[in-house]
């Protein structure tokens, strides 16, 4: 064989610590000893460690550089990179190495090289499912709450044709919302067509305006009027809510202002609250209802006071007003304040409003059950007396009724003495005595003629049979 057709066998690479084999038979290269070449029957080389084989022993350092030997008879050349030459005292560079597995380099000629099986593609990824489309569901939604029935069916056609351009689901859900929107349209249609939401709005605001109208007696005010809960009842029962209504439609009660109680850490209890409530309201309703004549002979003085839960719960007020009996109504209010007066009615009935005050005085226990209460409620009324003459003779009148102003402070003036006499009275008949003198005096022909020429109430009231 021509040497320049010779190949090196494979080199050393590097950090290659595999030992290399002793040279032997059927290694496909001449013994070191012998140069006998490997038999030709031997198809086959022996491999040598980890699947390697090699078919050329690296020069050692004593022998020549570059030197290579011959193939034997029969044997195939192993292919291998070309030899590279060696200066002279330096090692041979190791081959590369052969993986473990792969065929010996001589079985090349005889058996094909075995390939890695072959790496299939795996399946496909599922394509993604149809999404549906939004605005079918908006269709469903505007179709079933009939919100803008003709929303829902705009809404559904829009849907329809972007569920066919783009592959789209919901097709079932766009059609229903246009169908419910179509019916809800021509329900609404007719519903206006024949008047029957002008009657609908109607039961609404009324139910509206009902269900506003129910309040808590703490939320009462000043100037509400409102219909007795319980049937009309005024025995004391428990109340929470209260209907409140226009003062100028039929009501049971009004109220007048109220107040909050003071001075107790804990619940004093309703015989304790009642005769404070009494006393303030008193002065409460006359100064919000001043014209006496105005206030309906079924009504009389009412109050709220707080229960011993809602005391527990922070409630201290007191709610004073009107309120009449067994379930009676009346229309329009009875405030006649000093806001809504003129000068001259409001100084007129706040000197008539002392007797009144002083009336409330009377004790609630007959006079020989209440001897001095009698006598000290006959001493407030005389003060009273002098005190309302005092007041008509303290201002100017106009002409039309300064002659009945002056002759009732005349009146005020005889009263006044009568009750003085009371006062010191020694016995009940002498009491009586001079109280129904001081009662005779007061004329209320004179009262009518002021009333009316200071446009004032002149119907005067009837005694209620609850009140005589």
């Amino acid at each position: 064989m021509d040497p320049s057709q010779q190949q090196p066998g494979p080199e050393r690479q590097p950090g290659d610590r595999t030992p290399e084999p002793e040279p032997g038979p059927g290694h496909g290269q001449a013994s070191g000893r012998s140069g006998e070449p490997a038999a030709a029957e031997d198809p086959f080389a022996r491999p040598g460690p980890f699947g390697r084989e090699r078919t050329d022993r690296a020069a050692g350092p004593s022998e020549p550089s570059g030197d290579t030997e011959q193939a034997g008879p029969g044997q195939v050349q192993p292919p291998g990179p070309a030899a590279q030459p060696t200066q002279p005292g330096q090692p041979t560079q190791p081959g590369p190495f052969v993986p473990f597995g792969q065929p010996h380099p001589a079985q090349t000629a005889q058996h094909p090289a075995y390939h890695p099986y072959q790496q299939f593609p795996g399946y496909p990824a599922p394509p993604a499912p149809p999404t549906t489309n939004g605005f079918s569901i908006a269709s469903l939604i505007s179709g079933l709450v009939c919100c803008m029935p003709p929303l829902g069916m705009i809404l559904g056609v829009v849907a329809l044709r972007q569920i066919r351009r783009r592959g789209q689901r919901g097709k079932g859900m766009a059609i229903a919302g246009i169908a419910l929107s179509a019916v809800s349209t021509l329900l609404i249609a007719l519903f206006f067509a024949t008047g029957a939401a002008s009657d609908f709005w109607k039961e609404v605001e009324k139910a509206a305006d009902e269900a506003a109208s129910y309040q808590t007696v703490g939320d009462l005010r000043k100037g509400d009027c409102y219909n007795l809960p319980g049937g009309g009842s005024t025995d004391g029962t428990e109340v929470s809510e209260i209907q409140v209504v226009d003062c100028a439609k039929p009501h049971e009660a009004e109220i007048t202002g109220g107040f909050k109680i003071t001075g107790f850490g804990k619940f004093p209890g309703e015989s304790v609250l009642e005769p404070i409530a009494e006393r303030r309201c008193d002065d409460i309703d006359t100064a919000y209802a001043m014209d006496a004549w105005a206030i309906p002979a079924a009504m009389s003085g009412y109050y709220y006071i707080p229960t011993k839960e809602s005391w527990n719960n922070g409630d201290r007020r007191v709610s004073c007003g009107y309120a009449t009996e067994g379930s009676r109504k009346t229309t329009g209010s009875i405030r006649r304040d000093a806001g809504n007066l003129n000068t001259d009615q409001a100084g007129y009935l706040t000197a008539e409003n002392k007797l009144l005050k002083a009336a409330y005085e009377e004790p609630e226990k007959d006079f020989p059950q209440a001897v001095s209460g009698h006598l000290a409620w006959a001493k407030v009324t005389s003060s009273a007396m002098g005190e309302a003459s005092a007041a008509l003779r303290g201002r100017t009148w106009p002409g039309v009724v300064a002659a009945a102003v002056e002759k009732r402070a005349g009146e005020f003036d005889k009263a006044g003495a009568a009750w003085g006499k009371a006062a010191t009275a020694k016995d009940e008949d002498t009491f009586w005595e001079h109280v129904f003198e001081a009662e005779a005096v007061l004329d209320v022909k004179t009262e009518k003629t002021i009333r009316q020429g200071l446009e004032l109430s002149t119907a005067e009231p009837v005694q209620d049979e609850e009140r005589a």
